[in-house]
């Protein structure tokens, strides 16, 4: 008898247990989903599409060919999402729509080269309001690849370059848990090395994304197996590792020109406040030769300098740049966070992953002021030598981390990549046509035989890069979406957004 009860009890024990991981599961997976953005109102993208159009843009000022300046009076003609025509001497066909540019200038729609959607479909609308034709998803899952089809198939959006999540190297159950809650896929045999690139290529994914803490055995062996395989490999670059690696090995582009400085660190050593001065002199005296190895092995870095610059007002002024982005399109999902998962994507309040916490001490607050500007001037460096040496720099945001509104952060990033020394011209062509030459695409030039992906501007953007914020008009693959569509766009995001609030932003 006392046999049969401690057997029952321990069924109903071992039931209990189950079922309440069950429900800790479903509650964690269901907060995960919250902060990534699943859970916001999603916008009925339906109501903005519209029909390819033939067009002819007549008395256009034109973005030339090599992006250094502008054409006047040219007549830009469009069919089937293809540009058929530009010059000042073309022939209109009798069936196009006819749109006086006269005053208007006419560039290229624009390119961020690092974005994270995650789960947020109303972000695709916010980009195109801004005047950006493609974005590049470096976290990407199978969602993203639905996305990318729909797109193809008509719906509004950019055009969608995916690569995978971040190639990470820990122990099978932390692998398990950090791809749960991170994405994150875990490398941690050869097998798995040697295998990973030829999966992501026949799942559809247009690159394989290296993460940092990747290890470097593992990150040599992906190196050696990507020259048999058809996918470039793309990311950050291991800690484990040192810039030799880099040179060494078949990666072609690294996600911010902070992987560089933080390699360089290493090589220093270590910076901190009271040594900041020195670690910047030798970054000035190494980057020469890094930004020479970049270009002789042909490999691209993406900015994200305004993200950078973020990180010290983050930690020490927070609301007041809360107060300054285009917060109310932010997803909120995003942006609140979960108790669960602070610090997490979160940005505001306690839940912002870069916020110095309450009880930091006051003696130190000058010193971390002092490192984090330091970590923004070295990445200031390296822009400038790689600028001199003509190293490919492809203009990207890190959209959706703390305090990266999507679309509107890539105005942001020209204006800092502006502040830092690059040309208008530069930044121009380095969201454009370099870019999409990078992506092997016919688009980033407004050129016959070329997608028909354009942004109309009331203001010249080669003489004050804030102009690319003029938006007049954004041609979406042959698909003309005016100032008022794209008005009623950021409208409709911002509708969905403060239906889903948690958080009042109104005091922000």
């Amino acid at each position: 008898m006392k046999t049969t009860t401690i057997k029952k009890w321990f069924k109903r024990i071992s039931l209990s247990v189950v079922i309440l991981a069950g429900i800790t599961y479903f509650y964690i997976d269901y907060q995960l989903s919250q902060m990534y953005g699943g859970y916001t109102q999603v916008v009925n993208a339906e109501q903005f599409q519209m029909p390819q159009a033939n067009l002819a843009f007549i008395n256009a000022t034109v973005l030339a060919e090599d992006g250094l300046r502008m054409l006047t009076e040219q007549t830009v003609v469009i069919d089937e999402g293809m540009i058929i025509a530009v010059g000042n001497d073309v022939q209109i066909p009798t069936n196009a729509k006819i749109i006086d540019a006269q005053g208007k200038y006419l560039i290229p729609g624009l390119i961020d080269s690092h974005v994270h959607l995650v789960e947020s479909p109303n972000d695709l609308l916010l980009y195109v309001a801004n005047g950006i034709t493609q974005v590049r998803e470096m976290m990407g899952n199978e969602l993203h690849l639905k996305w990318r089809e729909e797109i193809k198939n008509g719906r509004i959006g950019p055009k969608l370059f995916v690569a995978t999540a971040k190639l990470e190297t820990s122990s099978t159950l932390a692998g398990w848990f950090n791809h749960w809650t991170r994405k994150d896929i875990n490398i941690n045999t050869t097998a798995k090395a040697q295998k990973i690139l030829q999966d992501s290529k026949e799942q559809g994914f247009d690159a394989v994304k290296l993460g940092s803490l990747f290890a470097i055995k593992h990150y040599r062996e992906v190196s050696e197996s990507s020259k048999n395989v058809d996918i470039p490999i793309i990311g950050h670059i291991t800690l484990e590792g040192r810039l030799s690696d880099l040179f060494k090995g078949n990666q072609k582009e690294v996600a911010h020109i902070e992987e560089l400085t933080k390699l360089l660190d290493l090589e220093f050593g270590g910076y901190s406040s009271k040594n900041a001065d020195e670690f910047l002199a030798f970054v000035q005296q190494r980057s020469d030769e890094v930004a020479s190895q970049l270009v002789k092995h042909n490999i691209a870095v993406i900015s994200t300098l305004h993200l950078m610059e973020t990180f010290v007002r983050q930690k020490h002024e927070l609301d007041t740049i809360l107060a300054e982005i285009q917060l109310p399109y932010a997803n909120p999902g995003i942006t609140e966070g979960t108790p669960l998962t602070s610090r997490g994507l979160g940005w505001i309040g306690k839940v912002n992953r870069y916020r110095l916490h309450d009880d930091y001490p006051k003696n130190r607050l000058e010193g971390n002021k002092i490192y984090w500007n330091t970590y923004v001037k070295a990445q200031k460096i390296m822009l400038k030598k790689m600028l001199q040496h003509n190293a490919i720099i492809l203009v990207g945001t890190d959209a959706n981390a703390p305090v990266m509104v999507p679309g509107f952060s890539l105005h942001e990033e020209f204006i800092t990549l502006s502040q830092s020394g690059m040309q208008n011209a530069q930044i121009l062509q380095s969201s454009t046509a370099i870019p999409a030459q990078w992506m092997q695409q016919k688009s980033g030039i407004i050129k016959q035989g070329y997608r028909a992906d354009l942004v109309l501007l009331n203001k010249n953007p080669l003489i004050n890069i804030e102009n690319t914020k003029s938006i007049n008009t954004v041609i979406l693959n042959g698909k003309v979406l005016n100032r008022q569509k794209l008005d009623t766009m950021l409208a409709a995001v911002k509708n969905a957004n403060d239906e889903s609030r948690n958080v009042d932003i109104s005091n922000l």
